[in-house]
C-alpha cells in the first residue's frame, strides 16, 4: 500500500512519523510533497521517504493521498489535482479542521472516495486520539484500511461527521490544555521554592499517571477523585480552590468558545 501526503507539515508529519515508528507502513512506501522544497527533501532523506516533484507523480503512485494542507489552501490545491484525483481515483483523506467532506467534493466537482479524520499532535508519540468518516463513496473495506493505519498511532474513532468540531475542541485543542496545566503545577510548585525543571519532571508523570489510571480503572473521572480526596486534607483544599477559580466552567467554555471558532472558520 503506497501513501502520499500533500502537505508534511505538524499534523501530517505526526501521522506519517508515527507510522513508521510503528512499524505499520514503510518509510519507502510513503511520498510526501509540499511547498518548502527544501524542508520536503531533509524530511524525506531522514525519514526514508519518497520526495516528489509534481502532485501528478504524487497521486499517481498512491492508493492513498492525504490532504494535509491548511483550509484555506483547499480551493488552490483541489483546482491543481482534481483531474489526476478523478483519473486515477485514490482514497482521498482529509485532515483539514472546518473542511467538510461535501465541500471537498464540491471544489472537486465530483465525488472521490472521501474520508475525513482529524488526529491529534500526539500521533507522533502513537497516542493520538483520532476520529474518522467516510462519505457514502467510501467502502467498509477503505474505512477498516484507514482505522488500521489510525490505530497505529493511538485511538481511532468513528463519529458522524456533525460532531467532528466537538472532537476537535477535545481532542484536537486539549494537548495545548494539559501543557498548560502541567506548566501551571509546575509554576505553582517554583512559587514556593522547588526547582521549575524538576517541578515540570514531576507534573508531567502525575499528569500521565493519572490519565493511565483512568483509562484502566473503568470508573468515573469524578469517583477517582473522591478517592484522592481524604476528608479535611490537602487535596480536597486543593480542588475546592480550583472551584472557587472556576476551573471546570473555564474548561467547559473553552471546548464551546472552540467549536464556535471551528464554525466561523468552516464559514470562509
Amino acid at each position: 500500500m503506497k501513501l502520499g501526503f500533500i502537505g508534511a507539515g505538524n499534523m501530517a508529519g505526526a501521522i506519517f512519523k508515527g507510522l513508521i515508528v510503528s512499524d505499520t507502513v514503510k518509510p519507502q512506501d510513503i511520498m510526501i510533497i509540499r511547498n518548502d522544497r527544501k524542508l520536503q527533501e531533509k524530511q524525506a532523506e531522514e525519514l526514508g521517504m519518497i520526495s516528489c516533484d509534481t502532485y501528478d507523480e504524487l497521486i499517481e503512485n498512491s492508493d492513498i493521498v492525504f490532504l494535509g494542507v491548511k483550509p484555506a489552501a483547499f480551493p488552490t490545491l483541489l483546482d491543481t489535482i482534481k483531474d489526476k484525483l478523478e483519473m486515477h481515483k485514490p482514497l482521498v483523506v482529509s485532515m483539514a479542521a472546518g473542511m467538510s467532506m461535501s465541500s471537498i467534493q464540491d471544489m472537486l466537482g465530483f465525488k472521490p472516495s472521501l474520508i475525513r479524520i482529524m488526529p491529534n499532535i500526539n500521533a507522533e508519540i502513537l497516542m493520538s486520539a483520532t476520529a474518522y468518516c467516510g462519505n457514502s463513496n467510501a467502502s467498509s473495506e477503505q474505512l477498516d484500511t484507514v482505522k488500521k493505519l489510525l490505530s497505529a498511532i493511538g485511538l481511532a474513532v468513528e463519529i458522524p461527521e456533525a460532531q467532528f468540531a466537538i472532537f476537535t475542541a477535545i481532542a484536537g485543542c486539549s494537548p495545548a490544555y494539559v501543557y498548560m496545566f502541567i506548566d501551571a503545577l509546575a509554576r505553582g510548585a517554583q512559587k514556593l521554592g522547588m526547582n521549575k525543571k524538576q517541578a515540570l519532571e514531576i507534573s508531567a508523570q502525575a499528569v500521565i499517571g493519572s490519565a493511565s489510571m483512568y483509562a484502566k480503572s473503568g470508573m468515573h473521572p469524578a469517583e477517582l477523585t473522591d478517592k484522592v480526596c481524604s476528608p479535611g486534607g490537602t487535596t480536597i483544599e486543593g480542588v475546592c480552590t480550583l472551584d472557587e477559580y472556576k476551573f471546570t466552567a473555564g474548561i467547559v467554555k473553552a471546548v464551546e468558545n472552540s467549536v464556535i471558532k471551528d464554525a466561523m472558520l468552516s464559514k470562509k
